[in-house]
């Protein structure tokens, strides 16, 4: 367990598997789930610091749901928007058991003729803890703009090391301050920081800075699932760190 604390506590993401014996129709279809989301809007939508106070405090009340600790379980960015809301404080917890929601909504497997549950977040809720809006364009479709950058993007970025390293400390407080002090006040003339929502292109302009830093990553990545593969083990709740790309 202190193993898992640490990645946990690094922001290095990691999945707590529990082996729970149910029938196979004891899971349930996402849509029954309450959707939590930022809402669609109009092409002449411009944030300002208030729809960033309104995201906050929903991010906060999906935070207290049970099925939101999966977040904690994430990587880098997902992990931090996480803690940002709920406090380190409550890493430890995430640790303790699953919650009953796992079974009928969360991420099932089959390892060795056993069933394992965990907690797995939709897609609908990792754009939502990144503060993402539905916009419009003239022509009636619809993209998506975010306060933070969506997985895609980070995947890309050289800010994605596969743990919350000291630049991404710094980077994360300098966006806060950003948005706290410039969105609907001083906009930048380029992409590197636009204050308020962005779109995944301009973000991956954003946040690519180190072109090596892929490479790099992969090779650890590879070298890490080798190790796992070859000496992990474990009993009725494991742990594999799994890095997504």
């Amino acid at each position: 367990m202190k193993i898992a604390l640490n990645l946990l506590q690094k922001g290095i993401p990691i999945k707590t598997l529990q082996s729970i014996a149910v029938p196979p129709h004891a899971q349930c279809p996402l849509v029954e789930l309450r959707t939590y989301s930022l809402g669609y809007k109009h092409p002449v939508f411009s944030a300002v610091y208030a729809d960033y106070v309104v995201y906050e405090q929903y991010h906060h009340e999906f935070m207290n749901q049970p099925r939101a600790r999966a977040a904690l379980l994430h990587r880098e960015l997902i992990w931090r928007l996480a803690l940002h809301s709920i406090g380190f404080d409550e890493l430890p917890s995430v640790l303790n058991s699953i919650s009953q929601e796992a079974v009928p909504f969360g991420l099932m497997l089959s390892v060795n003729g056993q069933t394992y549950f965990n907690h797995e977040s939709s897609e609908e809720e990792v754009d939502f803890i990144c503060g993402t809006y539905h916009v419009y364009d003239n022509a009636g479709n619809v993209g998506k703009i975010s306060w933070w950058p969506r997985p895609q993007a980070w995947a890309t970025s050289g800010l994605n090391m596969g743990f919350w390293s000291t630049w991404c400390k710094q980077w994360f407080q300098k966006r806060l301050n950003n948005i706290r002090d410039g969105v609907s006040q001083n906009r930048h003339l380029s992409t590197d920081d636009a204050n308020g929502p962005m779109t995944n292109s301009q973000w991956k302009t954003s946040i690519k800075f180190n072109t090596g830093m892929n490479k790099m990553r992969k090779n650890v990545d590879a070298a890490c699932c080798s190790f796992l593969a070859t000496k992990a083990s474990g009993k009725d709740i494991f742990l594999l760190s799994l890095m997504h790309f």
